[in-house]
């Protein structure tokens, strides 16, 4: 059950750790409001993959840890970025929508295609950008909680 905790507060280190980095890159205090109103989506996403991923990896797996960590990064890219865009609209992110300078969507139609023309090019940003703090730190939030659970 520790490892939903533990990938959370992988995902929840990189975000403190990425937020001022983003601050740095971009130039603008907006771009670590950003990255922080995502870390509560990612966070609850991170909980719920790292438990699905510990519950139904097989411990049989070489290198089990490791895929565990890897598996779980990769279901938190694709979970969490699904969930952070749906709720972009509530967040009010100009930069999320793809109607800028026209109407917004009025129908679920339109509103799924914008969600589809942009899920996996904001996937591969937030991979880009995060990948260098959230594969360590899920490799070793990983590590920390297999070695608590053997008693080592």
């Amino acid at each position: 059950m520790g490892a939903d905790y533990s990938m959370a507060a992988g995902v929840l280190a990189g975000g403190i750790v990425f937020a001022p980095v983003s601050t740095l890159v971009s130039g603008t205090a907006a771009s670590a409001g950003v990255v922080l109103s995502a870390i509560p989506v990612y966070l609850a996403a991170g909980f719920v993959v790292g438990a699905l991923t510990w519950r139904f990896l097989s411990s049989s797996v070489p290198y089990y840890r490791a895929v565990a960590a890897l598996v779980t990064v990769v279901g938190n890219y694709l979970a969490g970025t699904a969930v952070w865009l749906l709720l972009a609209p509530v967040y009010g992110y100009e930069v999320l929508n793809p109607y800028v300078g026209a109407d917004p969507p009025t129908s679920l139609t339109e509103f799924l295609g914008a969600f589809f023309e942009l899920y996996p090019l904001t996937v591969l940003t937030v991979v880009v950008w995060t990948i260098w703090i959230a594969v360590p730190l899920s490799l070793i939030f990983s590590y920390v909680h297999e070695r608590s659970r053997s008693g080592e």
